[in-house]
């Protein structure tokens, strides 16, 4: 049995991608289903995944219930990112005879966001089979090339869904960071900087907001809720998101990363390492948690605990550039020159632009004694940020090391009056 015609759109929700479904009642379903009529009129003029949900499952179980009830039944789940469950539906109605490029983008939703990177590519790959130019199955594909390191192919996916969609918010953001892993520093973050003028997050606000005004939000509508806030800077309505989501469902990890870089911005560390500690146990997968964890355990002096959650991070997210930062600041503190050296490496494949790269390799070469290098990378940290004084206290350190009395002494000038302007400044 093939499915009825589905109308699909995507509205980009930071790392969450929320499909607002309409589905078509087919002519096929008879006169007495005029109440699954209403129910998709509710999803299509309301929104309301929760109490559809409700009505579906109710209709489920009549007697001899239609088998696309349980492909409708397993789209509400994947809208409500309950995708285990969206799955054992969508299985149900796969084996109840029931077909179609739709059911495999259900599927496909549902592996990509439970990580099962390949059947969720099996899935897409077929949607695209009858139907080349479905956004969504282009879309998905491109971030898991994105994720498995394969930025030209994630590339010219996101174009192509940009020449079909040219408002997708996720292709556009998702296009940014494939340009800018490829080295094409200027474009990328040209694209990136438009999504950000988009309002991308006010629009994910929105939707979020709709949701959580259903009497049967969940607990993670509230939580996403709270993170949105928190990315726009309302602390007092992040705060009290998180506060609803945990009213729900009191075991829920994923409202401490959020907690935990609130207590971060409050220097409360032990607070902060306490909750960026349940979000990892609660298998949250961030890098930005292990990020701030290296940082508040940095804070503490738990060299090696930061370095351990600094190291974990990179192998999630290694092309963040603050993260491997604070990985070299650390080597640096410990005296393994060599592994700063290594890092620093990284950071100049990565961002070339970045000021970091340099400066720790400059830092590194200097302490292993290594003088015309390390002038030669301060030097180029200079090149692409002469304002801070770190930079400029750096190269007087080599100068003095290399007896240059008189260019020490110009750049021992540079910090004082960088110093005294950032002073007037505040």
């Amino acid at each position: 049995m093939v499915l009825p015609a589905l109308r699909i759109r995507q509205l980009f929700c930071g790392s969450l991608f929320l499909l607002l479904v309409s589905l078509l009642v087919p002519d096929s379903f008879s006169q007495s289903d005029s109440n699954l009529d209403r129910i998709l009129q509710k999803i299509r003029a309301q929104e309301d995944y929760l109490g559809a949900l409700a009505d579906l499952e109710k209709l489920l179980k009549k007697p001899d219930p239609d088998p696309r009830l349980y492909f409708q039944i397993g789209i509400c789940h994947n809208l409500l990112r309950n995708y285990s469950k969206a799955l054992e539906h969508l299985q149900k109605a796969r084996e109840k005879g029931i077909s179609g490029w739709e059911l495999s983008l259900g599927f496909g939703i549902a592996h990509f966001h439970l990580n099962h990177s390949g059947r969720a590519r099996e899935e897409f790959e077929q949607v695209l089979a009858s139907q080349p130019s479905e956004t969504t199955a282009l879309f998905h594909l491109g971030r898991l090339d994105l994720m498995a390191g394969n930025h030209a192919q994630s590339e010219r996916r996101f174009r192509s869904v940009l020449r079909l969609d040219p408002d997708h918010q996720g292709a556009i953001f998702s296009l940014g960071n494939s340009l800018v892993r490829q080295g094409k520093e200027k474009e990328g973050r040209e694209v990136l900087e438009y999504h950000r003028k988009t309002g991308h997050l006010r629009s994910r606000l929105r939707t979020l907001n709709r949701m959580a005004s259903s009497p049967r939000a969940s607990a993670e509508v509230f939580s996403d809720l709270g993170d949105t806030y928190l990315e726009l800077g309302d602390r007092k309505n992040a705060v009290r998101a998180y506060d609803r989501a945990e009213e729900l469902d009191p075991g829920i990890f994923l409202t401490a990363l959020g907690r935990g870089k609130l207590s971060f911005s409050d220097r409360d560390f032990v607070g902060a390492e306490k909750h960026l500690g349940r979000y990892l146990d609660g298998k949250g997968t961030s890098c930005q948690a292990y990020l701030f964890l290296g940082l508040v355990q940095k804070l503490q002096k738990k060299l090696d605990a930061s370095r351990a959650a600094l190291g974990r991070g990179i192998t999630l997210c290694p092309e963040d550039t603050m993260l491997l930062a604070t990985l070299a600041e650390l080597e640096i503190g410990q005296g393994n020159f060599q592994e700063t050296a290594g890092v620093a490496r990284q950071i100049m494949k990565i961002d070339p632009s970045a000021p970091a790269g340099p400066f720790f390799m400059a830092f590194s070469r200097l302490y292993q004694n290594h003088l015309e290098e390390a002038e030669s990378f301060a030097l180029q940290v200079l090149d692409l940020d002469d304002s801070n004084p770190s930079h400029h206290s750096l190269l007087q350190t080599i100068y003095q090391a290399k007896g240059e009395t008189a260019k020490a002494k110009f750049h021992e000038a540079k910090v004082e009056a960088l110093q005294n302007q950032k002073t007037s400044a505040d």
